[in-house]
């Protein structure tokens, strides 16, 4: 069990916060089947852009290709936002969304914790070759009519090694496990509002030279030796090329490259020792 330590406070996470466009109206709800359906729902109603929820447990998480997201009650900070994509809100180009979004948590919880934290292609984010958060984005047509984006994530801050399933132990982490500091999830959830405003309040870091420069200046370093599933194959090999918005280039072990597409591709990182 994850030791009771309280809710997570908004007053808190909100204190000394200045932003503009991300956290126009913040609520905790302290448990829900999907916090991104959550917002849905509240987006039909008329949620602002920007609005953004926090909950301490989902029933039914998600994540990207159908997996399931699965997180001990309390044990990490979990948050889904709303980005309306209208005549009054500009955002980024589609495939640049998710992008954005795994370099601003990335460098939130470089800011908010002692750990190097990496991101993955597309948009998880890594310590090693552990996973420590993922990011979840959806889009669709409101019933008004208009084009919204629901941006959920969550980030792994109190488990322990005990946690995590056995098959998963080697593949993932938590803030607990990586740093001797203590981990104050208010200060990770403050950090990573502050990061996402930044990422969709300034539209000059929407551009795709921004965007590769930021990648490539905090993902996995190339060479890394890599899992992938596509179209129901599975592949191994070493990563030699990355465009964040499009696609993975892979020297395969079975001999030649290829190049694989976000859409519909799972990658996962061979733990540290099966590296040459």
């Amino acid at each position: 069990m994850i030791e009771p330590r309280g809710l997570l406070s908004i007053s808190k996470i909100l204190d000394g916060l200045s932003l503009e466009r991300i956290g126009t109206r913040v609520e905790l709800v302290e448990q829900t089947g999907s916090s991104n359906d959550y917002v849905w729902a509240v987006a039909e109603e008329g949620a602002s852009d920007g609005y953004v929820v926090f909950t301490e447990h989902q029933t039914c998480g998600r994540g990207r290709l159908g997996r399931t997201w699965l997180m001990p009650r309390g044990a990490g900070v979990m948050l889904s936002l709303l980005l309306l994509d209208d005549a009054h809100h500009r955002n980024p180009p589609p495939e640049t969304v998710s992008i954005l979004v795994g370099i601003a948590v990335t460098r939130a919880i470089r800011s908010s914790a002692d750990v190097d934290a990496r991101v993955s292609w597309p948009n998880d984010v890594y310590v090693g070759r552990r996973k420590l958060a993922g990011v979840l984005t959806e889009m669709r047509t409101l019933r008004n009519g208009s084009r919204a984006y629901v941006i959920g994530l969550g980030v792994n801050c109190l488990q322990t090694a005990d946690h995590f399933p056995p098959e998963l132990r080697t593949r993932a982490t938590s803030l607990d496990l990586e740093t001797s500091s203590p981990v104050v999830r208010e200060r990770v959830a403050a950090e990573l509002l502050r990061e996402l405003d930044r990422c969709f309040g300034d539209a000059s870091r929407w551009t795709p030279e921004f965007v590769r420069k930021s990648f490539h200046e905090l993902t996995v370093p190339l060479g890394a030796c890599v899992q992938l599933t596509h179209a129901g194959r599975d592949y191994r090999g070493r990563t030699i090329d990355i465009d964040p918005t499009t696609a993975i280039v892979i020297e395969l072990d079975e001999g030649g490259r290829m190049s694989f597409p976000a859409s519909g591709t799972a990658l996962l990182y061979e733990p540290a020792d099966t590296d040459a």
